[in-house]
């Protein structure tokens, strides 16, 4: 079974048309088969990241195989290899460690989506609930697109079978913790958003 295809968007005119390079390079430099493409900003961070469960299932059901979103502002380190959790529908970091309804459970900068009727209805969940989210009138908090997956993963409407990413597919550079659990990432996340949101 050939490793997913890897998948990500960049919003054009912006830094992370800059940053978004070295993950392309990356990709060529270790033979990975990526579909890595442009998008017009929608007029802000928040409704950007809305979009990727939208983006992830045009992807799947444009290349009809398997897809591995990795964020833009991510790295290859080493070439990677088949998971077992490539067998599930779906799958993505969990802290398993901190409560369900905790902001940070799931991490979405490296995601799973397998050519299944599963992932394709949890990712029309997942977009239904980033759609009521950044449309709910009187939110006051920052829109994160991981929270809306959090719930989806864990709703009664969920059919898919979801496993855990492993840290090594899904370290973030500069956090304590993953410096310590992991040395040798195949896929680390520099998290640009901290530096470039408050410009888009």
């Amino acid at each position: 079974m050939p490793f997913p295809i890897v998948i990500s968007f960049y919003t054009k005119d912006t830094f992370y048309q800059l940053e978004v390079q070295n993950l392309i390079a990356s990709c060529e430099k270790f033979g990975i088969t990526s579909h890595i493409e442009p998008i017009a900003s929608f007029g802000s961070w928040e409704v950007n990241c809305a979009y990727k469960p939208f983006f992830i299932h045009r992807k799947l059901q444009e290349l009809k195989q398997p897809v591995l979103w990795v964020d833009a502002d991510a790295v290859f380190k080493k070439k990677p290899e088949e998971l077992p959790v490539f067998a599930k529908d779906f799958a993505v970091r969990i802290n398993s460690d901190i409560p369900i309804d905790h902001p940070s459970r799931i991490i979405s900068g490296t995601i799973y989506a397998n050519y299944t009727p599963g992932a394709d209805a949890l990712l029309r969940l997942w977009a239904k609930l980033c759609q009521e989210e950044i449309n709910r009138l009187g939110r006051k908090e920052e829109f994160w697109d991981q929270i809306s997956l959090r719930d989806a993963l864990y709703s009664k409407d969920n059919p898919a079978e979801f496993d855990t990413m492993p840290l090594t597919y899904t370290k973030i550079a500069d956090h304590r913790g993953d410096l310590l659990l992991t040395e040798d990432p195949v896929i680390e996340h520099y998290q640009a958003s901290r530096r470039y949101k408050k410009f888009i």
